[in-house]
Order: structure tokens, then C-alpha cells, then sequence
């Protein structure tokens, strides 16, 4: 499917807002002000995906989440693993190293943030286009991003062929950054662009 220029510069307003809501919970959560923006958003064909975070050979938390609803897809949030220490260590008021890949406390910890993270992507995305979406509960993986994805895409539901790309800015907390895509099922996306009018 093809995305105008157009459509990806609201989706980016869009993203703005959930972005707004994100940095609000998170502020709350870490008892610190946080702000996060949207600097870009891009549409990119299936087929490329892995070969553009497949650049990304660093480990990398990722948070999965299963959206239900009238336009079903996948929600996934992913950070660099430096970066998801910073956000857990800022959480549990501590400087002591977190070690995300055995630590229970630090991964539960890790899925809350994340799940603030896509579901207020998620709630702008229903509040422009009318279409109720539901996040399931986040799942988490600490590992190079291409298993990862991998392992998502093996999941039942048959993809639509672009996947919306949203870069995150979150500052507050030094050196944050992260990535959020959305991987509509077929069909799911021209229904949600067309809600809004798009």
C-alpha cells in the first residue's frame, strides 16, 4: 500500500499526541518531567524492514505487543539495551547496574514502561480514526533485534505489506532514544487511514 506525504505527516501528529500521553505517564511513573516527541515517521515495505533494523546488531529490549480490535496488527517498542538500563535504574531510583537479561524486577519493569509506551501510541491512533484498538498484555525479549522480529513475524495473521516506522525522542533522562513500528494485519491500515480521512 502506498502512504502520501500527507498521510505520514499526520501520522506523525498522531504519534506526537500518543508520544504526549507517554512522556505524562512516564513523568508520573519516574516521578521526573520527561518529554518525548516524534521527529519522523516513515512507511517501509515489509521486505525491507529486517534489512533496516537488521543494522541494529547491538542487543536491543524489545516489547511485543498484540493489538486487537476492527484493525488488528503488532505494537513493537525497541531500545537499545544501554538505553533500557538508564530507563530501569531511573525507576528504581538506583545506580547500581540492572541486569535486564536474568533480573525479574528490572524486565517487569522494563514491560510496564514499554506498555505505556504503545498504548499511548495506540490510544491517539483511536482517538483520529475512531477505531478501538486493544493492547494485549507486552511481552519482553532482550536480544539482537533480527531474532526478535523473527519471532514475531512467525506469529499467526497475515501482514500487511508496510509497516509504519516511528522514531521516539525521549528527554529527562539522558540518552534515550527507541523506535516504536506497527505491523498492521492486511487490511488494517487502509481501514485506519480511511477513518481518518486520510
Amino acid at each position: 500500500m502506498e502512504i502520501t506525504q500527507f498521510q505520514l505527516d499526520a501520522l506523525r501528529e498522531i504519534g506526537n499526541i500518543g508520544s504526549g500521553h507517554a512522556a505524562t505517564a512516564l513523568s508520573t511513573l519516574l516521578q521526573r518531567r520527561i518529554d518525548m516527541s516524534v521527529p519522523e515517521v516513515w512507511a517501509v515495505p515489509f521486505e525491507k524492514l529486517s534489512a533496516i533494523v537488521g543494522q541494529l546488531d547491538t542487543p536491543q529490549a524489545v516489547i511485543y505487543v498484540k493489538v486487537e480490535g476492527e484493525a488488528p496488527g503488532k505494537a513493537v517498542f525497541f531500545f537499545p539495551v544501554e538505553s533500557a538500563e538508564i530507563v530501569v535504574k531511573a525507576l528504581f531510583g538506583t545506580n547500581d547496574p540492572m541486569d535486564l537479561y536474568m533480573d525479574e524486577m528490572a524486565q517487569s519493569a522494563l514491560k510496564e514502561v514499554g506498555n505505556i509506551l504503545v498504548s499511548s501510541f495506540l490510544i491517539a491512533l483511536t482517538q483520529f480514526s475512531g477505531i478501538p484498538l486493544q493492547p494485549s498484555v507486552p511481552a519482553l525479549a532482550v536480544d539482537m533485534i533480527g531474532a526478535s522480529l523473527d519471532a514475531i513475524f512467525l506469529e499467526e495473521g497475515v501482514l500487511e505489506d508496510t509497516v509504519l516506522f516511528i522514531d521516539t525522542r525521549i528527554t529527562g533522562i539522558p540518552k534515550i532514544e527507541g523506535q516504536f513500528i506497527f505491523l498492521p494485519e492486511d487490511g488494517s491500515l487502509k481501514k485506519l487511514l480511511g477513518a481518518m480521512g486520510l
